[in-house]
């Protein structure tokens, strides 16, 4: 498979996270959506850093698989990371913001087409999910009774329920990564430009679908900060290396739990 597969590894990987997300997706399937780390994450996550870190050495005169592979190298040598995503999926605009670690806290926030929802995973494995009115209705009848009950209260899902097993998974960065490997055989090398002010190097990768550009930092550690489709108008930044992923559980008041709504059989969901 060539790297050119790479943005279609991307995209695989974020429908994946949005089902998942999603944790009651079992009820209408996946969606995507509009949202942002401010609103969709705010009992957890707390980045501040671009993709700079430690030096490792100047990309100057390296071929495009060289700085692929140290591209590579450097996204699995991290701890922490945020991907967020825009773009058309399943013919609709959608945006997600998603914070994961190695030790598999997470946050996530996801809207499309009027709606959005959030979704949280802390240390013990517990996950949390509230959506907006927009968010249940989209589920279908099904998910608006769900949403007249959870109100705008976080739905609890403990780590041995359906939910927790999918967001587990989901939250695994290693394996995230892992899903993405691009072939750095076929990557040819761009000229340099920006990312938000941040110098990078870019990749370029082609297919019958179009050209795909991956901007590598420049400066420090070469972690992969941007791919971007002209074709698709896809955009995925990645940031925040090495951050901590701050998680907190919502506070009791404002959290539902799963029993009130019969458990895994009472929403329907299968392992």
């Amino acid at each position: 498979m060539a790297v050119v597969a790479f943005r279609r590894k991307v995209v695989a990987v974020v429908v994946a996270c949005v089902t998942a997300v999603t944790a009651t997706g079992a009820l209408s399937g996946c969606q995507g959506g509009t949202s942002d780390r401010g609103s969709g994450a705010r009992w957890a996550v707390e980045p501040s850093s671009t993709a700079t870190g430690g030096a490792n050495g100047s990309l100057d005169g390296l071929t495009a698989p060289e700085i692929s592979r140290r591209m590579w190298d450097a996204m699995n040598s991290t701890t922490s990371m945020t991907l967020n995503f825009s773009g058309v999926l399943r013919t609709k605009a959608m945006r997600m913001k998603i914070a994961m670690s190695t030790d598999g806290k997470c946050a996530a926030a996801v809207g499309q087409s009027g709606w959005t929802m959030q979704i949280i995973r802390t240390d013990d494995g517990t996950s949390y999910i509230k959506g907006d009115p927009g968010y249940w209705k989209a589920m279908g009848p099904k998910g608006k009774s769900v949403g007249e009950l959870a109100g705008s209260r976080w739905i609890r899902f403990p780590a041995t329920s359906v939910p927790g097993r999918r967001m587990s998974r989901s939250c695994d960065m290693k394996a995230f990564l892992g899903k993405m490997k691009p072939n750095h055989t076929s990557s040819t090398k761009g000229g340099p430009g920006a990312v938000d002010g941040q110098p990078v190097v870019t990749i370029r990768q082609k297919d019958a679908a179009g050209t795909s550009i991956l901007s590598v930092a420049a400066k420090g550690t070469p972690y992969l900060v941007k791919l971007a489709s002209a074709r698709d108008g896809l955009n995925v930044t990645f940031g925040d290396f090495g951050e901590p992923v701050r998680v907190a559980a919502p506070p009791a008041n404002q959290t539902i739990d799963l029993t009130l709504f019969g458990g895994d059989s009472g929403l329907g969901l299968d392992a």
